[in-house]
């Protein structure tokens, strides 16, 4: 095997590897209750603050989505461009399992980006309830 082929077998064996970690470490895994118990008798400062929880869970999620779209484009990159060199080819039997590796980090990537999605959407949902409470209690006037 010639070294073109050998450097991008190990591109691709490094992109199958980072789909296969989990973009959701940063943030709890916890559903996000969007109406709870007790938030009639919240103050404007509990509002507040649970606003910008609601913000920072936000701001992760998206981030989340955003890596996880990076790294699909990547792993598509990745492929094309062993497919185009011939390096796939040229591997034989040497990674036999290359396809199945592939499959199996797209499917660890999307489920990571699902999961994303959802705490962006349940954090959404419950700051949208907050904004309604503050603003019904006549908070900030």
């Amino acid at each position: 095997m010639n070294n073109k082929v050998l450097t991008l077998l190990a591109v691709i064996f490094a992109v199958v590897l980072s789909g296969c970690n989990s973009t959701g470490s940063s943030t709890s895994t916890a559903q996000i209750q969007v109406n709870k118990m007790g938030d009639g008798s919240m103050t404007c400062e509990q509002i507040v603050a649970e606003t910008n929880q609601m913000n920072a869970i936000l701001g992760i999620a998206e981030g989340e989505m955003r890596n996880a779209e990076m790294l699909g484009m990547t792993q598509g990159l990745a492929i094309t461009a062993a497919a185009h060199s011939g390096a796939l080819a040229g591997a034989g039997s040497s990674l036999p399992y290359l396809g199945s590796a592939m499959q199996m980090a797209g499917n660890v990537n999307d489920m990571n980006r699902q999961q994303a999605e959802k705490r962006a959407e349940s954090a959404f949902n419950r700051r949208s309830v907050l904004t309604g409470m503050y603003a019904a209690k006549g908070c900030g006037q």
